[in-house]
């Protein structure tokens, strides 16, 4: 019995996570896509697969069968590599481990069998039944880190720029030039300088009345792909904005961009455009890095395609609209009616259902860590999960445990 290792986030997890199961006696094996996937990775046991997508499942099927692979762990699995990976471990009854960031973050990653956030197998009927709790004990606090992160993606993009002769037929998910990439950082640092001088902070924007808050995702979200009936994020903006504008509730409309997408796009030509369109210009506001706990505190309700953005709003009381389709859009959590009743009434999340819930997942795939520091603890919290789940059993543990 092993575990197979597909793609993980970028930087040096997926060896410390590989490090810390070998401590546990388990077997561990690596499959690289490209040499951004090797430059992270120093475990014995590794493949690098240079064929084409077409041949990929093939490749796959072989190998889990040879090697008697009984978990296959994967960060992001609307990846086209983890996805095809993932309806063949179905076939093959493997068991298949979705990693992504932390449903509750910033203190914790996210960990799921069967997939993460649209496909999630967490259920209505799961958390209706499960007591509520107030307080999380023990948790540790995770610093930030977007210089980390940034020395992370540059290092990625570099290596696998270079051996991009190893791996010619390798189709990533999103854009794969370190120029592009770089500039996108570069570009993403000097705006957060900028907004903060000329942006209004978030205590600014609350005093200027009733507002919906629209924080947008990634433009490239898988999310968004998968699950949602948007083509780009484009469309949810042009359809929040046509709606809001119909209701004619009068209130305030503020949309906040996603801080990890600082320096690939910019929607406030689009807003300002068809705000004007639409006779809302003077009810129609653009932010960046404003302090999201603050707003989620005054606003009159949040809407989202299937942001996890969600979950804060939910710990601060926000009302909350999904557009697009998510596991927590659920009776008791999320407004159950139309758009346009939304902006007239939102509707509140049940009592005491909201801390059920945040119970709930706490116990059921939120690890306690960050996928870009603190390795040992968070590997740690890891291994105890794996205990708690059966995936690890004592026999396997055979030089360390944890508690």
């Amino acid at each position: 019995m092993a575990v197979l290792l597909l793609q993980g986030p970028l930087g040096p997890f997926f060896n410390h996570l590989a490090y810390a199961l070998i401590k546990q006696g388990q077997a561990v094996y690596k499959i690289n896509f490209n040499g951004g996937d090797e430059y992270f990775y120093s475990q014995k046991n590794v493949v690098n697969f240079s064929a084409s997508i077409e041949q990929w499942p093939d490749f796959f099927l072989k190998f889990v069968r040879q090697k008697g692979i009984s978990s296959v762990l994967v960060y992001g699995d609307c990846r086209r590599y983890h996805h095809a990976a993932k309806q063949l471990c179905c076939l093959e009854k493997i068991k298949y481990f979705a990693f992504e960031e932390g449903y509750l973050r910033p203190n914790y990653i996210t960990f799921e069998r069967e997939g993460v956030n649209g496909y999630s197998p967490i259920t209505h009927a799961e958390v209706q039944s499960y007591l509520p709790v107030h307080e999380v004990a023990d948790e540790n606090k995770m610093p930030a880190n977007f210089l980390r992160r940034a020395a992370y993606a540059a290092s990625y993009y570099i290596l696998a720029f270079f051996k991009r002769v190893n791996y010619p037929e390798y189709i990533h998910h999103r854009s794969f030039s370190p120029v592009y990439e770089a500039l996108c950082w570069f570009r993403s640092f000097y705006r957060k300088g900028l907004y903060r001088l000329i942006q209004k902070d978030a205590k600014q924007v609350c005093r200027q009345g009733d507002f919906f808050l629209v924080p947008l995702q990634v433009h490239n979200d898988a999310q968004i792909e998968f699950h949602s009936q948007y083509d780009a994020m484009q469309d949810f903006i042009i359809d929040v904005l046509t709606s809001f504008a119909r209701s004619g509730c009068g209130k305030k409309l503020v949309f906040k961009h996603h801080p990890m997408d600082r320096g690939h796009v910019h929607y406030g030509g689009l807003i300002k455009k068809q705000a004007g369109r639409l006779g809302i210009a003077n009810q129609v506001s653009y932010i960046h890095d404003q302090h999201l706990p603050t707003l989620l505190k005054s606003c009159e309700g949040v809407v989202t395609i299937n942001s996890t953005t969600a979950l804060q709003a939910f710990y601060h009381g926000a009302p909350v609209l999904v557009m697009g389709y998510a596991f927590f859009d659920m009776p008791g959590l999320t407004h159950q009616g139309s758009v346009l009743s939304f902006w007239q009434k939102p509707e509140s999340s049940a009592v005491e259902f909201p801390d059920r819930f945040r119970a709930y997942i706490l116990q059921h795939g939120q690890i306690n860590g960050s996928f870009y520091i603190e390795p040992e603890l968070t590997t740690s919290n890891l291994i105890s999960y794996l205990f708690k789940i059966g995936v690890l059993t004592p026999s396997k543990a055979p030089l360390k445990t944890y508690a």
